[in-house]
């Protein structure tokens, strides 16, 4: 992992950051009327609050060509008091934001347990901060938030009672294009039998949640996570392996496997038949599981979560092959409009971007198109789940309130992030290997916690007299200071 440093006030230097480079942003500007850093037209010393919220915004319309378009901002803004009246200035800040390009997503609070007292008596301590979470508003929003790295573990889990499913009626809106309703009549291990409405009887696995796909690259054999084929489809449209830069489509790599049988019946159904039934017992995180769900609806979901591009540019691939037009492919399924959806890769708003063929339809294109088997299970594996609400089996969401104690420092320089804060925040918000950057970068804080986590850091910081600070912080990572 590296650490730049760049010296200079962002405004001016923010062009020596390399385009579409950065993973994430996280920073504390000067605050307003706070502290003099000592540098001539530093932020934070404007006339008045709507004039330092119009600049910071600023600051962000310059950077937002270095940033990547699943770039994620964690923004941390104080509160002012001037003349005994509470100043919105994080308020201020987001609604110009929002001017300059980007969508707010959460106004986190930061709560000090161990904020310094206050001696006013005509109103109450200050005890939190506001940091604001944002995302570029470049359409369909697709950006890195990894939940799961910060989740509230469940400290205690209750096994489902799977009799409790048995006559528990079912709803599939995915695997045709005509929905389908049926109910459960057999239950072994984790897998249930349903019975369609037709008459048609399948077994397929009840799941609390969908599992994201790894892949394979095909080239180096390295393995890829469904963020890193994700993220490139976002920001390139396009896969490219970030180890070796093939652009050669991966392979799934999904480490579940049963013998499974893809059989089409004549009236064009399809079935999935496991050779054998898992034991495994399936855990909860909710109290909910262990009460009857007799009555309550089970839907069909696939099984995997997987970037919609790659079977787009699977498609394009085998159409252009076969030379066949997208004309052609739409008569012969019967709907140009559907097909043309199919091979649609951009990350438009919602609603109007790309879709994944159904599992109805996978075995119509794989008869004309003479597809091979590679993301046959990323289409057909389909899972059972509670249409109910339910706490997340990887953890409780951690909620928009952080309790972090404030870290005292040595050095001269004192408003310092708390470790915990920024760790926090790159855990959600950047990529294993990615970059974050600091645009106000202080003492470092930033560049020493992302350094340790795997991540490389771009910290900028006006006042000179800080380097050595950073240096300090980031000692055995720091690359360059230009």
């Amino acid at each position: 992992m590296a650490v730049q440093i760049i010296l200079g006030d962002i405004r001016q230097v923010y062009k020596k950051i390399k385009d579409h480079s950065i993973d994430c942003v996280i920073t504390s500007p000067p605050y307003y009327r706070q502290r003099d850093y000592g540098v001539a037209g530093q932020i934070g010393q404007e006339n008045s609050p709507e004039e330092y919220a119009k600049e910071i915004a600023n600051v962000f319309r310059l950077l937002w060509n270095k940033l990547k378009n699943t770039a994620v901002v964690f923004l941390n803004i104080g509160y002012k008091y001037e003349n005994e009246e509470l100043l919105l200035i994080p308020e201020m800040v987001a609604w110009e934001m929002k001017k300059a390009g980007y969508v707010l997503k959460n106004k986190i609070i930061w709560y000090k347990p161990n904020a310094i007292p206050t001696p006013a008596r005509n109103r109450l301590n200050n005890t939190y901060e506001a940091v604001l979470f944002f995302v570029k508003n470049v359409g369909k929003e697709v950006y890195y938030f990894n939940l799961e790295e910060v989740n509230e573990k469940p400290k205690l889990f209750y096994a489902i009672d799977f009799s409790k499913l048995l006559n528990a009626s079912v709803e599939d809106n995915l695997s045709y294009r005509n929905k389908r309703s049926g109910r459960v009549i057999e239950i072994k291990g984790e897998l249930l039998k349903i019975l369609w409405e037709s008459g048609f009887e399948e077994w397929l696995e009840f799941s609390l949640n969908q599992k994201r796909a790894n892949f394979v690259c095909r080239n180096c054999g390295k393995t890829l996570s469904y963020w890193d084929v994700h993220l490139s489809y976002a920001n390139n449209k396009r896969f490219i392996c970030k180890h070796c830069g093939t652009k050669e489509l991966p392979k799934p790599h999904l480490l579940e496997y049963s013998e499974i049988k893809y059989e089409n019946a004549k009236n064009g159904l399809f079935s999935r038949q496991s050779e054998k039934y898992k034991k495994a017992n399936l855990l909860t995180a909710s109290p909910a599981g262990r009460l009857s769900i007799t009555g309550e609806k089970l839907i069909i979901k696939r099984k995997w979560l997987f970037p919609q591009g790659l079977i787009a540019d699977y498609l394009r691939k085998n159409l252009k092959e076969r030379r066949l037009s997208l004309k052609k492919l739409g008569e012969l399924l019967g709907s140009i409009h559907t097909v043309g959806h199919w091979l649609r890769k951009d990350f438009s708003h919602w609603g109007k971007g790309g879709s994944i063929p159904r599992p109805e339809d996978w075995y119509k294109l794989k008869e004309i198109l003479g597809l091979d088997d590679t993301y046959d299970r990323l289409i057909l594996d389909r899972v059972v789940v509670l249409s109910t609400v339910k706490s997340h089996p990887e953890g409780k969401n951690i909620g928009d309130v952080w309790a972090i104690a404030t870290e005292p420092y040595k050095g001269e320089h004192f408003a310092v992030f708390p470790r915990k804060l920024v760790e926090m925040c790159i855990r959600l918000g950047c990529p294993e290997g990615g970059t974050v950057l600091d645009p106000f970068a202080g003492s470092g804080t930033v560049g020493e916690v992302a350094s340790k986590l795997g991540r490389n850091a771009v910290l900028v910081e006006i006042n000179p007299s800080y380097a050595e600070l950073i240096k300090e912080k980031c000692k055995g990572y720091v690359k360059e200071i230009s």
